[in-house]
């Protein structure tokens, strides 16, 4: 009965874990989407002037 207790204790921590990469993982790809759709936009700008 304990070690079924602690394994899933760890799974439960082990599936937390997991979301939280994945989370990361999806968040970092938007991160960089944005930047270099954003860059290009900005430096355009600032070379027009307007």
């Amino acid at each position: 009965m304990t070690t079924r207790t602690i394994r899933d204790a760890a799974n439960l921590a082990s599936v937390r874990a997991e979301a939280v990469q994945d989370l990361l993982l999806v968040s970092s790809f938007g991160l960089w989407a944005m930047l270099l759709g954003v860059a290009p936009v900005v430096a355009l700008r600032l070379m027009t002037g307007s």
